[in-house]
């Protein structure tokens, strides 16, 4: 005998945007900065057009086995991990450097990602955060679960 599940998932109740707007906080207070970074998530296609592209560059230089090579392999893996970080900021607005407003190229974004590390990891937590990419879809319907009393 074979029951149904006291609840379901309804797939279609979510709704799953490709890109997050994300404030970035000053490092040491915590308050907005004004700087917003758009991102694009782990599920987007940019994400994985980024992904497969790494990896296609990755796989075609010959199988590495040397202590060097292995070396070398971590230094690429960080290099990879900012190059996708870089592929994933779809704009920024209120950039600022200098007191000038520094437009979004991917040379900027890898240069200050790499000279600011709390830049870089607050944007790559949103686009690690997956949660934050979903909402949920009101529910059509107006009716209560049901309840039995005995």
């Amino acid at each position: 005998m074979s029951t149904a599940p006291a609840s379901s998932f309804d797939l279609s109740s979510l709704t799953r945007h490709d890109t997050l707007r994300v404030d970035i906080l000053h490092p040491i207070t915590g308050k907005p900065t004004g700087m917003v970074v758009e991102v694009a998530g782990m599920d987007s296609q940019r994400y994985s057009e980024a992904t497969r592209s790494i990896i296609d560059k990755a796989t075609a230089g010959a199988p590495r086995t040397s202590r060097r090579a292995r070396q070398e392999a971590t230094r690429d893996m960080e290099a990879d991990a900012l190059e996708l970080l870089v592929a994933c900021t779809v704009s920024w607005t209120g950039v600022m450097e200098r007191g000038a407003e520094v437009p979004l190229t991917p040379e900027n974004a890898r240069r200050l990602y790499a000279a600011h590390p709390w830049l870089r990891r607050q944007v790559d937590e949103a686009v690690s955060d997956r949660a934050s990419f979903f909402e949920e879809k009101p529910s059509n319907s107006s009716a209560s679960p049901a309840t039995n009393s005995a």
